[in-house]
């Protein structure tokens, strides 16, 4: 069966799921992202690492409204890790919606396909990915076990172990971390790779 690559960017309180929450996740299919997914969700609880809250806060749709006080600002000495996931698990979606929206995204682009995640890193936004899947519509993920690094698909046909994503050239100083606009610039890259792979 022919693959079928999704590029997926999850943002999250902390390093691991279910002790801390997926906050955030984008997806668009590697060679036409136009074709893209994208949700805000309710944490799971208050735990939250403040120094991975600054890096995606800045990529929140829900906190748009707040970015003018200081308390939003990642660079303040006034943030507030409380007051962002205060406003997020008001304005956060139910992960039991989202996830069956996500698995039933994945299945409409991915018709007679074989649908792989494509990730930088795999073991981050696959982590999340599997275990939310799993906690909140068993039986339902439809990119299963499967997924392949971006970063180290370059590395080995580069055949450079000290290769990375950024000397492709497609993503600016640092990502946005918005997850949709990280997971369009991951597919840019994947497509990128494999482009490489052909020759």
């Amino acid at each position: 069966m022919p693959k079928l690559y999704i590029s997926v960017d999850v943002e999250t309180s902390g390093p691991t799921p279910g002790k801390y929450s997926l906050l955030s996740i984008g997806a668009c299919v590697v060679g036409d992202t136009t074709k893209q997914f994208y949700r805000e969700l309710k944490p799971l609880n208050c735990t939250a690492i403040p120094d991975a809250l600054k890096v995606c806060v800045p990529g929140f749709r829900n906190l748009d409204p707040y970015r003018h006080t200081e308390e939003f600002n990642p660079h303040s000495p006034a943030f507030s890790p409380q007051r962002v996931m205060k406003i997020l698990s008001e304005k956060g979606e139910e992960p039991s919606i989202v996830m069956p929206d996500f698995a039933d995204w994945i299945n409409q682009v991915s018709v007679n396909l074989e649908s792989i995640e494509a990730a930088a890193p795999i073991k981050f936004d696959g982590m999340f990915t599997s275990w939310y899947f799993d906690q909140f519509c068993p039986g339902q993920n439809p990119l299963g076990y499967r997924g392949e690094d971006i970063g180290s698909l370059y590395r080995g046909v580069t055949g450079n172990m000290q290769a990375r994503l950024e000397d492709l050239g497609l993503r600016k100083k640092s990502l946005p971390h918005n997850a949709l606009e990280d997971a369009i610039i991951q597919a840019q890259e994947m497509e990128a790779v494999l482009e490489l792979m052909k020759k």
